[in-house]
């Protein structure tokens, strides 16, 4: 029996990487042949008068989406059992189709956009980020349930305008300009309700936000915000801000934000070009800042003071390589147990209950972001065009590490560190422009001995594999 499993894990394995290098061969560039050589030059050829209806609503409209799949596994070290055991293991479909108006008399138009998702298979943990969770919202998760629900979610139908430097759209969307409200992500956006915002003034941009539910992309269904102790309601959330975009590549964004009674966040970006050793070399500066707006009783006091983290960020592109290296400072104070002991940049507690704008991105697996945890990034990826006859392949690898973060009555001190390693093609022309196969590894260690969850958002070693495949289409 345990050979029988064996072979049927290894024949799954090996059915998914025979399916990612199939679709790796449906993208290739299209070469010439003798028939495209007596073709004649695309201008003198008879094309159908296009289609109109006479109105730019629909005339200048555009009808895009995608199919997508989504393949993990990942097994996570159990201290009591002494050895990994699944997390996640799953695969994932989704599709989607979204539609943009153009603007009746220049001025007014509406954008929608659906998205399907469908599991395959699942033989772990149903709260993963591709598929519909089999419960209603992020306070009270039924970890009876051992499958995700198939369906379809509206991320998108908003009213839009403009008129000169403004704009603005009211209804069900993602947030632009400069602020303090993000999304999450998994293929699609999560979604707010609400009312944004803004202007432009060269180069300075204003905006503002307004919101009072949300969903992440892994809902169906839009929920409440609510404070950390699941009862108490925060009506909305609000966020302001602007960013100036010099010529000479340099930006800055200052931004604010609060949930009602709740939590207030702010952030500041800095960001400068130039060029160097013969590429183009980019650096900046990021703080982000948390505090409470109410405590309204201990289960909601997120922070014995303000929370912040330090961001700074180097990044060298010179063909055919990209280097980065980054790093964290974190501050989040705590003298109870009810304290985070973590940053987390959003304005409501519960992961995929908002989110926030923010830009630290290493898909190392940790979030890196403990209480007085120091964290270091680098990594350097090259594209594959000079070495192989496939344009839009690329490889990396990168490593992170994190030390001295802090518990509440704990004294070990924590510490973690994690090795990426990426492989993916992007096609770069022809009639699947944008389509996409990327693999990704990360081998993640806890410097502890300790339980998950030992340290608020500290989980154990794991490994994880993803294989992503993508197919993007607009009409």
């Amino acid at each position: 029996m345990k050979h029988a499993v064996l072979r049927n894990s290894r024949a799954r394995r090996a059915a998914v990487l025979a399916a990612c290098l199939v679709a790796i061969t449906l993208f290739l560039p299209t070469q010439a042949t003798a028939m495209d050589d007596l073709a004649p030059p695309a201008s003198e050829q008879a094309s159908p008068a296009a289609f109109t209806t006479g109105t730019r609503f629909f005339d200048d409209a555009d009808l895009s989406g995608g199919v997508y799949f989504f393949r993990r596994y990942r097994p996570r070290y159990d201290t009591e059992q002494g050895r990994y055991g699944p997390n996640l293991n799953h695969a994932s479909l989704q599709a989607n189709l979204d539609f943009s108006s153009g603007f009746i008399g220049g001025h007014i138009g509406a954008d929608f956009g659906i998205f399907g998702s469908h599991d395959p298979f699942n033989k772990a943990a149903v709260d993963h980020e591709m598929g519909f969770v089999p419960w209603n919202d992020p306070w009270h998760p039924d970890w009876s349930k051992r499958s995700t629900d198939d369906g379809a979610s509206i991320y998108k139908a908003a009213l839009k305008a403009k008129a000169g430097p403004l704009w603005g759209r009211a209804g069900l969307l993602q947030p632009q300009g400069p602020g303090v409200l993000g999304v999450n992500w998994s293929f699609m956006p999560g979604t707010y309700r609400g009312i944004n915002v803004g202007a432009e003034f060269g180069g300075l941009s204003l905006a503002a936000v307004w919101a009072d539910a949300y969903k992440a992309p892994w809902f169906r269904e839009l929920n409440d915000f609510r404070k950390n102790d699941d009862e108490s309601r925060s009506p909305w959330l609000w966020s302001a801000g602007l960013r100036y975009d010099t010529t000479n590549n340099f930006s800055v964004e200052l931004a604010y934000g609060e949930s009602k009674n709740h939590l207030r966040n702010g952030h500041l970006k800095t960001q400068y070009a130039m060029e160097a050793a013969g590429g183009t070399l980019s650096f900046g500066y990021h703080l982000y800042a948390m505090n409470d707006s109410s405590d309204s009783g201990r289960a909601n006091d997120n922070f014995d003071g303000i929370a912040s983290q330090h961001f700074l960020f180097a990044r060298l592109e010179k063909a055919p390589w990209t280097w980065r290296l980054e790093a964290t400072y974190t501050r989040a104070p705590m003298s109870s147990p009810e304290h985070q002991g973590q940053f987390a940049y959003r304005l409501t507690d519960k992961n995929g209950s908002s989110k926030g704008a923010y830009d630290v991105w290493w898909d190392a697996r940790s979030d890196w972001n403990a209480d007085n945890e120091k964290a270091v990034f680098a990594s350097v990826t090259r594209t594959l065009d000079d070495i192989l006859p496939l344009p839009g392949l690329y490889a990396g690898i990168g490593a992170a590490i994190g030390f001295d973060g802090r518990g509440y009555g704990i004294a070990e001190h924590f510490k973690e560190w994690a090795f990426t390693a990426d492989f993916g093609y992007v096609k770069p022309d022809g009639p699947f422009k944008g389509a996409f196969v990327k693999f990704h590894v990360t081998e993640y260690r806890n410097g502890t001995h300790k339980p998950s969850w030992t340290y608020h958002n500290g989980f154990q070693s794991e490994r994880d594999f993803k294989c992503m495949v993508g197919i993007p289409f607009s009409l």
